[in-house]
């Protein structure tokens, strides 16, 4: 199937059909992003992991969708949906709820399909930038952002670590202070550590060049699962902390433009 209006990318009626489903996704948590706290019903799950109902209702769309196309097909989604096969679905309806919730207009919605252990396709949106990061296995790793012609996504060439722009995220505990102790290295070494809030949109950024790498402990497979794709079919690497492939996806993640990997993974390595 062609990505329509652009016939010059062709990808698959599954990957077709999580990308109009993330579109969904998307217009359903923008509609709700003006609204205030109290409206989104802002919830604790942890000291610092927030929940709204937008998360509940994107979550609900999203699975009652494929529920209907691919009634055989398992589910895993952040907020409690689950349902095994060796087919499977991966979703974060809102991956930066702490920043949708404060209504900062940084988060994403992440829309991976797993077979049988293998990502096949992975769409992130960055909503409130109307961009869709899209990939599917062999066919590479693309940027829909409104009328535009999709744009083929290839990360950096930056070989330098005092050229990069890295990106990290923050943890819940136990791991949290540890992980923070270590940020400070990276920000003299770099050229600069950006926390945004999202590890999908990180992971999309790092496919599409913007950032050089991204780093990151105990994170969750949804948080992950469409953006390693995203990594590794614009030409980048993804690994565990001590260079292992991430199958299954989450964990200990270090996602690079590929030159960047050895020198990250050393100084991971020497700080954790």
């Amino acid at each position: 199937m062609m990505i329509q209006n652009h016939a010059s990318v062709e990808i698959s009626d599954v990957t077709a059909f999580a990308l109009s489903v993330a579109r969904e996704a998307a217009d359903l948590v923008m509609r709700i992003l003006p609204e205030g706290m109290t409206s989104k019903d802002v919830r604790h799950k942890g000291p610092r992991d927030l929940v709204t109902r937008a998360d509940h209702e994107a979550e609900r769309l999203i699975t009652a969708r494929i529920r209907t196309r691919f009634p055989d097909h398992g589910i895993l989604a952040e907020e409690g949906t689950a349902a095994s096969g060796d087919v499977r679905w991966i979703i974060d309806p809102i991956d930066g709820t702490t920043n949708f919730a404060h209504g900062v207009p940084m988060f994403a919605v992440s829309i991976a399909h797993e077979e049988r252990g293998t990502l096949r396709c992975g769409v992130v949106v960055v909503p409130p930038l109307r961009e869709f990061f899209v990939a599917e296995r062999g066919r590479g790793a693309f940027l829909i952002a409104g009328s535009e012609p999709p744009k083929r996504l290839a990360t950096s060439g930056v070989a330098e670590l005092s050229q990069a722009l890295i990106a990290t995220g923050l943890p819940g505990e136990p791991v949290r202070s540890a992980h923070v102790a270590t940020i400070p290295a990276f920000m003299r070494d770099a050229q600069e550590v950006r926390i945004m809030g999202t590890a999908a949109a990180h992971l999309a950024y790092v496919a599409a060049g913007r950032l050089d790498a991204f780093w990151e402990p105990g994170l969750n497979a949804w948080d992950v699962a469409a953006g390693i794709l995203l990594v590794e079919e614009a030409g980048g690497r993804v690994s565990t902390f001590t260079g292992q492939p991430m199958t299954p996806p989450g964990g200990d993640i270090l996602a690079t433009n590929g030159p960047l990997h050895t020198t990250l993974l050393e100084r991971i390595s020497r700080r954790t």
